[in-house]
């Protein structure tokens, strides 16, 4: 790491702890934080970190299953974060840029580990939680409503293990991180038009695969 900073005494400096509370940094977005950042505003990752600590380290447990590792995943997140601080382009989001670290990180654990493990999105959505705390629910009538109206849960896991690994990370970061098309296109490395035909292609078989589990209830 560069200015003679280790990775230990980073992650020691900015662990999932407390923001800061700096009035002039909690009042700037998160692309204006980073470009503070790239000045040498060290309180500005401080508060990206407060920002964004919990839904990194829930982002990264969903792929690794570990909380200690999705925990240290998180931490390190942050550490590629300042590391590439000077690359970061602010005409971009933040959020779908440092999700995309945090994906990365993830799968080339899980790859190390020969071990890939994903959760159903049912255990998912029951931890997905807003900055507030509140459980994220699905807004009536969109397209996962049908889907997530399936009575018995045995049933929905079932329907959901249909799905490959690609398509339920797909359907997860929509529907249960309630991210844009054009983020997760950013996040998965595809196109907006691409994951709109994969979203639209998988919520039509989703639903055809309900009905059916429907008649036979």
């Amino acid at each position: 790491m560069d200015g003679g900073v280790s990775s230990v005494a980073f992650r020691g400096a900015f662990s999932l702890t407390g923001r800061v509370n700096c009035v002039d940094v909690v009042q700037k977005t998160d692309e204006e934080l980073m470009v503070a950042l790239r000045k040498g505003d060290r309180e500005a990752l401080g508060e990206l970190v407060g920002r964004y600590q919990n839904d990194i380290f829930r982002f990264c447990l969903h792929y690794l299953r570990d909380v200690e590792v999705a925990r240290e995943m998180a931490q390190e997140t942050f550490v590629r974060v300042y590391v590439a601080r000077q690359r970061f382009d602010e005409t971009r989001k933040f959020r779908p840029w440092v999700l995309c670290i945090a994906r990365n990180l993830s799968l080339n654990e899980l790859n190390r580990k020969k071990s890939v493990r994903m959760e159903s999105l049912e255990e998912y959505a029951s931890t997905a939680r807003d900055s507030d705390g509140v459980v994220q629910r699905s807004v009536e009538g969109t397209p996962d409503q049908e889907l997530m109206g399936v009575e018995r849960r045995d049933a929905l896991e079932r329907l959901l293990a249909t799905l490959d690994a690609e398509s339920r990370e797909i359907v997860t970061l929509r529907f249960f991180r309630k991210m844009s098309a054009r983020d997760i296109a950013e996040i998965v490395g595809s196109t907006e038009g691409a994951v709109r035909t994969r979203l639209h292609r998988i919520l039509k078989s989703l639903r055809e695969k309900s009905r059916a589990v429907r008649d036979q209830v």
